[in-house]
Protein backbone atom coordinates (compact mmCIF):
# COMPACT_ATOMS: atom_id res chain seq x y z
CA UNK A 1 0.00 0.00 0.00
CA UNK A 2 1.29 3.74 -0.68
CA UNK A 3 1.24 6.92 1.26
CA UNK A 4 -1.20 8.58 -0.82
CA UNK A 5 -3.34 4.87 -0.06
CA UNK A 6 -2.87 5.59 3.50
CA UNK A 7 -4.18 9.36 3.33
CA UNK A 8 -6.88 8.48 0.47
CA UNK A 9 -7.98 4.94 0.94
CA UNK A 10 -9.16 4.23 -2.65
CA UNK A 11 -6.55 5.72 -5.02
CA UNK A 12 -8.45 4.86 -8.32
CA UNK A 13 -11.94 6.74 -6.42
CA UNK A 14 -9.81 9.36 -5.86
CA UNK A 15 -8.16 10.53 -9.15
CA UNK A 16 -11.32 9.70 -10.86
CA UNK A 17 -13.55 11.39 -8.71
CA UNK A 18 -12.34 13.86 -6.58
CA UNK A 19 -8.71 14.58 -7.78
CA UNK A 20 -9.09 18.18 -9.59
CA UNK A 21 -12.49 18.13 -9.36
CA UNK A 22 -13.67 19.26 -5.71
CA UNK A 23 -12.05 19.65 -2.08
CA UNK A 24 -12.56 16.42 0.05
CA UNK A 25 -11.36 15.20 3.69
CA UNK A 26 -9.84 12.80 5.19
CA UNK A 27 -8.47 11.06 7.64
CA UNK A 28 -5.11 10.50 8.09
CA UNK A 29 -3.74 9.21 12.03
CA UNK A 30 -0.15 9.27 11.37
CA UNK A 31 -0.61 12.57 10.14
CA UNK A 32 -0.32 15.04 14.27
CA UNK A 33 3.07 12.38 14.70
CA UNK A 34 4.65 14.38 11.60
CA UNK A 35 6.09 17.66 13.59
CA UNK A 36 4.55 18.34 17.12
CA UNK A 37 3.88 22.06 17.99
CA UNK A 38 5.85 22.46 20.21
CA UNK A 39 8.77 21.08 18.26
CA UNK A 40 8.32 24.03 15.77
CA UNK A 41 8.55 26.83 17.92
CA UNK A 42 11.74 24.79 19.64
CA UNK A 43 12.87 25.04 15.96
CA UNK A 44 11.78 29.34 16.02
CA UNK A 45 13.59 29.84 19.51
CA UNK A 46 16.50 27.87 19.00
CA UNK A 47 17.63 30.36 16.64
CA UNK A 48 18.67 28.28 13.91
CA UNK A 49 16.24 29.18 11.05
CA UNK A 50 17.47 31.84 8.57
CA UNK A 51 14.84 34.05 6.02
CA UNK A 52 13.12 32.60 3.80
CA UNK A 53 12.65 29.55 5.73
CA UNK A 54 10.25 31.40 8.40
CA UNK A 55 8.19 34.46 7.82
CA UNK A 56 4.58 36.04 8.80
CA UNK A 57 1.45 36.25 6.46
CA UNK A 58 1.08 39.56 5.60
CA UNK A 59 -1.46 41.62 7.83
CA UNK A 60 -3.13 43.21 4.04
CA UNK A 61 -2.21 42.20 0.51
CA UNK A 62 -1.27 38.88 1.02
CA UNK A 63 2.29 37.37 0.81
CA UNK A 64 4.55 36.71 3.27
CA UNK A 65 7.52 38.91 4.68
CA UNK A 66 10.17 38.08 7.67
CA UNK A 67 10.39 41.88 8.62
CA UNK A 68 10.80 42.82 11.88
CA UNK A 69 11.35 39.25 13.21
CA UNK A 70 14.75 38.83 12.06
CA UNK A 71 18.29 39.19 14.00
CA UNK A 72 21.71 39.55 13.34
CA UNK A 73 23.67 36.77 15.10
CA UNK A 74 27.47 36.85 15.48
CA UNK A 75 28.75 33.04 14.17
CA UNK A 76 32.66 32.47 14.38
CA UNK A 77 33.40 36.18 14.36
CA UNK A 78 30.98 37.86 11.25
CA UNK A 79 28.06 39.30 12.09
CA UNK A 80 25.05 37.13 10.12
CA UNK A 81 21.84 38.86 9.28
CA UNK A 82 18.04 37.15 8.65
CA UNK A 83 18.17 34.77 11.94
CA UNK A 84 15.09 34.19 13.52
CA UNK A 85 14.72 36.87 16.16
CA UNK A 86 12.55 34.40 19.27
CA UNK A 87 11.43 37.43 20.89
CA UNK A 88 9.39 39.47 18.15
CA UNK A 89 8.47 35.87 16.43
CA UNK A 90 6.52 35.44 19.62
CA UNK A 91 5.50 38.87 20.14
CA UNK A 92 3.75 39.14 16.59
CA UNK A 93 2.16 35.64 16.89
CA UNK A 94 0.58 37.14 20.16
CA UNK A 95 -0.66 40.09 18.21
CA UNK A 96 -2.48 37.72 15.87
CA UNK A 97 0.12 37.16 13.08
CA UNK A 98 0.35 34.13 11.36
CA UNK A 99 4.01 32.60 11.70
CA UNK A 100 4.96 30.20 8.49
CA UNK A 101 8.24 27.46 8.50
CA UNK A 102 9.31 27.19 4.82
CA UNK A 103 10.39 23.83 3.25
CA UNK A 104 10.45 22.19 6.91
CA UNK A 105 11.20 18.99 4.54
CA UNK A 106 15.30 20.72 4.33
CA UNK A 107 15.73 20.14 7.94
CA UNK A 108 12.85 17.66 9.31
CA UNK A 109 13.12 13.97 7.54
CA UNK A 110 9.54 12.81 8.46
CA UNK A 111 8.05 15.54 6.76
CA UNK A 112 10.96 14.98 3.47
CA UNK A 113 9.73 11.49 3.60
CA UNK A 114 5.99 12.28 3.42
CA UNK A 115 7.00 14.26 0.22
CA UNK A 116 9.21 12.02 -1.40
CA UNK A 117 6.12 9.66 -1.10
CA UNK A 118 3.64 11.75 -2.48
CA UNK A 119 5.84 12.93 -5.33
CA UNK A 120 6.36 9.89 -5.84
CA UNK A 121 2.35 8.62 -6.21
CA UNK A 122 1.49 11.88 -7.30
CA UNK A 123 4.01 11.94 -9.75
CA UNK A 124 4.50 15.85 -9.98
CA UNK A 125 6.53 18.38 -7.78
CA UNK A 126 6.05 18.58 -4.05
CA UNK A 127 7.04 21.57 -1.40
CA UNK A 128 5.35 22.12 1.84
CA UNK A 129 5.03 25.03 4.48
CA UNK A 130 3.82 24.87 8.39
CA UNK A 131 1.51 27.42 9.60
CA UNK A 132 1.52 28.42 13.03
CA UNK A 133 -2.30 30.31 13.41
CA UNK A 134 -3.39 32.40 16.30
CA UNK A 135 -6.45 31.98 18.01
CA UNK A 136 -9.20 33.31 15.30
CA UNK A 137 -6.63 34.36 13.33
CA UNK A 138 -7.23 34.04 9.42
CA UNK A 139 -4.88 32.74 6.51
CA UNK A 140 -5.52 32.32 3.11
CA UNK A 141 -4.57 29.40 1.19
CA UNK A 142 -3.96 30.51 -2.36
CA UNK A 143 -3.21 28.08 -4.86
CA UNK A 144 -2.81 28.66 -8.49
CA UNK A 145 -4.59 26.00 -11.33
CA UNK A 146 -1.47 23.69 -11.46
CA UNK A 147 -1.22 23.67 -8.05
CA UNK A 148 -3.10 21.34 -5.56
CA UNK A 149 -2.63 21.08 -2.38
CA UNK A 150 -3.14 18.56 0.94
CA UNK A 151 -3.82 20.47 4.09
CA UNK A 152 -2.05 18.41 7.50
CA UNK A 153 -4.19 19.50 10.61
CA UNK A 154 -1.48 18.12 13.32
CA UNK A 155 -2.30 20.05 16.33
CA UNK A 156 -5.53 22.66 17.28
CA UNK A 157 -8.69 23.52 14.65
CA UNK A 158 -9.60 25.24 11.60
CA UNK A 159 -12.01 26.34 10.18
CA UNK A 160 -11.88 26.68 6.13
CA UNK A 161 -14.71 28.02 3.45
CA UNK A 162 -14.13 26.69 0.01
CA UNK A 163 -15.36 29.01 -3.15
CA UNK A 164 -18.20 26.25 -3.28
CA UNK A 165 -19.76 23.67 -1.16
CA UNK A 166 -20.15 23.91 2.82
CA UNK A 167 -17.73 25.28 5.35
CA UNK A 168 -15.27 22.40 6.64
CA UNK A 169 -13.82 21.92 10.69
CA UNK A 170 -10.63 20.26 10.39
CA UNK A 171 -9.77 18.42 13.81
CA UNK A 172 -6.01 16.96 13.91
CA UNK A 173 -5.46 14.32 11.90
CA UNK A 174 -7.74 15.30 9.34
CA UNK A 175 -6.53 16.13 5.86
CA UNK A 176 -8.00 18.43 3.27
CA UNK A 177 -7.81 18.37 -0.12
CA UNK A 178 -7.92 21.73 -1.98
CA UNK A 179 -7.95 21.27 -6.31
CA UNK A 180 -5.87 24.08 -7.73
CA UNK A 181 -6.93 26.99 -8.46
CA UNK A 182 -9.08 27.27 -5.36
CA UNK A 183 -8.29 30.56 -2.87
CA UNK A 184 -9.59 29.25 0.71
CA UNK A 185 -9.74 31.06 3.56
CA UNK A 186 -8.51 29.37 7.25
CA UNK A 187 -9.64 30.49 10.50
CA UNK A 188 -8.03 29.29 13.59
CA UNK A 189 -10.21 27.64 15.99
CA UNK A 190 -10.00 28.88 20.19
CA UNK A 191 -7.17 26.85 20.97
CA UNK A 192 -5.05 27.99 17.28
CA UNK A 193 -4.13 25.42 14.48
CA UNK A 194 -1.07 23.66 13.65
CA UNK A 195 -1.29 22.61 10.19
CA UNK A 196 1.18 21.40 7.32
CA UNK A 197 0.53 22.23 3.92
CA UNK A 198 1.65 20.45 1.26
CA UNK A 199 1.63 21.90 -2.49
CA UNK A 200 1.67 19.35 -5.76
CA UNK A 201 2.42 20.90 -8.69
CA UNK A 202 2.31 18.25 -12.09
CA UNK A 203 5.06 18.92 -15.17
CA UNK A 204 3.16 20.74 -17.78
CA UNK A 205 3.46 19.66 -21.07
CA UNK A 206 6.23 22.36 -22.12
CA UNK A 207 8.14 21.17 -19.54
CA UNK A 208 7.82 17.90 -20.51
CA UNK A 209 9.14 18.51 -23.82
CA UNK A 210 11.91 20.54 -22.57
CA UNK A 211 12.80 17.79 -20.22
CA UNK A 212 12.56 14.75 -23.42
CA UNK A 213 14.56 17.28 -25.69
CA UNK A 214 17.27 18.16 -23.07
CA UNK A 215 17.88 14.39 -22.06
CA UNK A 216 18.18 13.74 -26.06
CA UNK A 217 20.88 16.42 -26.58
CA UNK A 218 23.02 14.75 -23.95
CA UNK A 219 22.44 11.48 -25.21
CA UNK A 220 24.32 9.08 -27.10
CA UNK A 221 23.12 10.53 -31.05
CA UNK A 222 23.00 14.12 -30.14
CA UNK A 223 26.99 13.50 -28.80
CA UNK A 224 28.25 11.11 -31.89
CA UNK A 225 27.70 13.89 -33.99
CA UNK A 226 28.75 17.12 -32.18
CA UNK A 227 32.09 16.58 -33.65
CA UNK A 228 30.83 16.23 -37.38
CA UNK A 229 27.65 18.42 -37.55
CA UNK A 230 29.71 21.47 -38.97
CA UNK A 231 30.07 19.23 -41.95
CA UNK A 232 26.36 18.60 -42.98
CA UNK A 233 24.20 20.89 -44.91
CA UNK A 234 21.02 22.47 -43.03
CA UNK A 235 18.89 19.97 -45.04
CA UNK A 236 21.17 16.97 -43.85
CA UNK A 237 21.39 17.97 -40.03
CA UNK A 238 17.37 18.53 -40.50
CA UNK A 239 17.01 14.72 -41.70
CA UNK A 240 19.04 13.88 -38.96
CA UNK A 241 17.23 15.69 -36.53
CA UNK A 242 14.24 14.07 -37.64
CA UNK A 243 15.34 10.65 -37.68
CA UNK A 244 16.96 10.52 -34.44
CA UNK A 245 14.32 12.54 -32.65
CA UNK A 246 11.76 10.20 -34.12
CA UNK A 247 13.95 7.01 -32.74
CA UNK A 248 13.97 8.68 -28.93
CA UNK A 249 10.55 9.36 -29.39
CA UNK A 250 9.77 5.51 -30.63
CA UNK A 251 11.39 4.50 -27.35
CA UNK A 252 10.10 7.07 -25.10
CA UNK A 253 8.31 5.30 -21.55
CA UNK A 254 5.58 8.09 -21.09
CA UNK A 255 5.55 7.78 -17.75
CA UNK A 256 8.99 7.24 -16.78
CA UNK A 257 9.69 10.65 -18.30
CA UNK A 258 6.94 12.13 -16.26
CA UNK A 259 8.46 10.89 -12.99
CA UNK A 260 12.07 12.16 -13.98
CA UNK A 261 10.38 15.46 -14.15
CA UNK A 262 9.19 15.32 -11.16
CA UNK A 263 12.25 15.58 -9.87
CA UNK A 264 14.32 17.26 -13.07
CA UNK A 265 15.52 20.60 -11.72
CA UNK A 266 15.90 21.24 -15.87
CA UNK A 267 11.90 21.32 -15.42
CA UNK A 268 11.20 23.20 -11.89
CA UNK A 269 11.72 19.70 -9.84
CA UNK A 270 13.10 19.63 -6.27
CA UNK A 271 15.08 16.94 -5.49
Amino acid sequence: MTLLADIVGDVDSFAAEIWARRPEVFRYEAGPDLLVRAAAWEMVECGLLVAPYFSMLREVGGGATAQGITTTREVLGRALPAYADPDAVRAKYASGRVITLNQPEDWHVGIRGLLDALRADLRGWARSAVFLTPPGASASSEHTTDQHALHFQLDGESHWTPPSGPAIELVPGDVLYLPGGQDTGCEAGPDGSFHLTVTIEEPTGSELAGLMIAEFLDGPAATEIAGTHHFLTPAQKTAWLRTELGKALADLDPAALVDRAAVDPRCGGRT
